[in-house]
């Protein structure tokens, strides 16, 4: 509980903000303090943690199971082993159908592993649990009140970092839900099954910003979020965030604008940050082939997509140019695609939410095809 004594609220938290939630917690030097639920959301969101942590052993378990036995095995195993290589050979029925049965359920294990394997990069690092000992039996799932996911900082590279939280998927409630928890979350955002994803926050750096708070960073809540209606709604949000801070100089060789009145300019008038964005779909293109080659593995209901990059131009240089990192967040609604109680297997939801966001940024990097002159970005600046 020491490590939960010294943490602080995350300043400038985005998404997940509400009365009846508690915060997420900063911990030095590049920690973060998740709070659990302590219903089935909680137990679920620590399974799939800790599934990733062992899903490498679970590979190495697996090539250990087929090879044949070593000159190490015990001579009971090796006896043991011989005989039911003997009852292969003869073809015994009964044993042939155990080891077939045996076979395809460590295949279907490693499959999996293979997937969470894979999917561990494009997740923050898990490093345990804080405030959970043992099991509770005073909560329904065992989860303590205090029990916190000890997570990777995603934005502790950055020095000014701008985030923007994206609700994936085209529901967010799973296919067991309630019609009154169907129709509360659709209410929320009926758009979403469109888009297959909503902006429930975003946080960027403007200075100039009315809205900025003390360090020159503007945050922006599920509300506005709600309100994009259209794609070219959706297309503007991203402009800005994108654009936050920058501008197109009027002569591109002339330096002696400052930054304050790069900023001042309006959203259509700015340069996008071309370099961050490009290494974006670099990234979202990895996820994309993750969820094509596992569609029938897994699905994610109300999991987030965090995108983060560098707001300080001043840091925008040589191999810091258009840094950015995509990870995703909040697994207590996961669950085995074979599991799903509708028609679906694969997760077409949410691989349309990331076909939408591709799609929305290839077009900011279409617009800025059709301005003359280096950005900001690309200038180091």
């Amino acid at each position: 509980m020491q490590l939960r004594e010294s943490a602080q609220q995350m300043t400038g938290q985005v998404g997940g903000i509400s009365a009846n939630k508690k915060p997420l917690l900063s911990l030095k030097p590049d920690y973060v303090l998740k709070p659990l639920y302590t219903d089935h959301r909680g137990l679920r969101e620590l399974i799939f943690y800790e599934a990733m942590v062992a899903a490498s052993r679970t590979t190495q378990h697996y090539a250990a199971f087929l090879r044949p036995k070593t000159e190490e095995t015990s001579r009971m195993a090796w006896i043991d082993t011989l005989a039911v290589a003997l009852s292969i050979l003869w073809q015994d029925p009964v044993v042939m159908e155990q080891e077939a049965k045996l076979k395809e359920a460590w295949r279907k294990v490693k499959k999996e592993a293979d997937a969470l394997d894979k999917l561990s990069k494009f997740t923050a690092s898990y490093y345990g649990v804080i405030g959970q000992k043992r099991f509770d039996s005073k909560f329904e799932f065992g989860i303590h009140e205090d029990a916190h996911l000890l997570l990777q900082d995603i934005t502790s590279n950055f020095v000014k970092p701008c985030v923007i939280d994206l609700k994936m998927g085209s529901q967010s409630y799973e296919p067991d839900a309630t019609v009154e928890k169907r129709t509360r979350e659709y209410s929320k955002y009926p758009q979403q099954a469109l888009f297959g994803f909503r902006i429930v926050g975003m946080r960027y750096h403007e200075p100039s910003h009315p809205d900025a708070d003390e360090f020159g960073f503007v945050l922006v809540g599920k509300e506005y979020g709600r309100t994009l209606t259209t794609r070219d709604q959706l297309l503007e949000a991203f402009r800005i965030f994108f654009t936050a801070g920058m501008r197109s100089r009027p002569n591109p060789h002339d330096s002696s604008a400052n930054l304050l009145e790069l900023a001042e300019s309006p959203v259509e008038d700015r340069k996008i940050r071309t370099k961050t964005i490009a290494n974006l779909l670099q990234l979202l293109r990895g996820l994309r082939r993750w969820f094509d080659e596992n569609e029938s593995t897994f699905r994610f209901f109300a999991s987030s997509v965090l995108l983060v990059f560098e707001g300080d131009l001043t840091k925008t240089k040589g191999s810091d140019l258009g840094r950015a990192s995509l990870k995703m967040i909040d697994f207590g609604r996961v669950r085995r695609a074979d599991a799903a109680t509708d028609e679906s297997k694969s997760d077409e939801g949410y691989r349309k939410g990331l076909r939408t966001l591709h799609g929305l940024l290839l077009d900011l990097l279409d617009e800025d095809k059709e301005k003359s002159g280096p950005t900001l970005e690309s200038n180091g600046r």
